[in-house]
């Protein structure tokens, strides 16, 4: 084993195929070609003395050995990239590229106004957003796919960083006209016979919902399930249902008005993410004290809209 001969490039390549899948894909990544990479692969596996992927076919597949060694390699990758790359940050400002994911409603509530505060104050900075459920960014940011997210609290993971944002109060949604008088501590109960809108089950909301009916002995009226809160809003606008949903969809909403409603499972937490070990670059940082500021400004506003 020829260890003093291992090129950090051979490393760098190594975690990409195993992250990318292939080594085509890893080859556009990391900028070289398709060749290039299958010769760096065949000098790792030469300088440490062992197979690191065997062929099936014409598909190439990591061995146990090379399995167990890239898991063990990724993490130690990430933070030496991250550590150069805040360096670097800090001798430039704050520049580079930051990927930011987020679940629909706070992602327009929270992390875009964030992104764009960023913007506006450091123009070398690039950032990458997206709109995806929670258990996808979950497993996305575990595979360093995006570097922070926002979204439910998912309790415990052992693996990430996490930093409450807000409390949020599930809601009922309907037309300010037309919106049924509930008691001053409303509960789920009080819109039996009336007919419902929600998120459908594969949403932690929806599985809270849920939870607090079955918790109460309740058979909700639901006419329609959707698969985003803007179809939720939706929904409501057109004054037939009421939504059960997230008072952040309609805060600012001219016709549409919203009622907390209190129960064992109707709250939930919108949390900040980043991988656990991994070093925080200036942007990251950045968007921490942005999304930090915003989120307590709604805060504020929920606070008034409830009284």
């Amino acid at each position: 084993m020829n260890l003093y001969g291992v090129e950090l490039r051979y490393l760098r390549g190594f975690v990409a195929i195993a992250r990318m899948g292939t080594f085509a894909a890893a080859a556009q990544h990391m900028n070289v070609t398709q060749s290039a990479l299958s010769q760096q692969m065949k000098e790792l596996a030469d300088r440490l003395g062992f197979k690191i992927f065997e062929r099936q076919g014409r598909r190439a597949t990591l061995t146990d050995i090379g399995r167990d060694l890239v898991q063990r390699l990724m993490p130690v990758i990430d933070q030496l990239e991250d550590t150069l790359l805040t360096y670097a940050d800090s001798a430039r400002g704050v520049t580079g590229r930051l990927r930011v994911g987020a679940t629909q409603t706070y992602l327009r509530a929270m992390a875009l106004p964030a992104v764009l505060d960023l913007i506006a104050l450091h123009p070398g900075l690039r950032i990458d957003t997206r709109q995806q459920p929670a258990q996808r960014l979950l497993a996305d940011l575990l595979d360093g796919e995006i570097d922070v997210a926002i979204f439910p609290d998912a309790g415990h993971c052992e693996n990430l960083e996490k930093l409450d944002l807000l409390i949020e109060h599930i809601s009922v949604i309907g037309l300010s006209t037309t919106l049924p008088p509930l008691s001053s501590t409303s509960e789920l109960r009080e819109l039996q016979g009336h007919p419902i809108a929600v998120l459908n089950r594969q949403f932690l909301m929806r599985q809270n919902i849920d939870k607090q009916a079955q918790l109460e002995h309740l058979k909700l009226d639901i006419r329609l399930e959707v698969s985003s809160m803007d179809d939720l809003v939706t929904a409501a606008e057109h004054g037939q249902l009421l939504a059960i949903g997230s008072r952040l969809a309609c805060l600012n909403h001219p016709t549409l008005a919203a009622r907390t409603l209190h129960g064992k499972f109707m709250t939930r937490s919108a949390t900040l993410y980043w991988r656990r070990g991994r070093t925080l670059t200036l942007g990251m940082l950045a968007f921490h004290a942005a999304v930090l500021r915003i989120s307590a400004d709604i805060s504020d506003k929920l606070t008034l809209s409830d009284q």
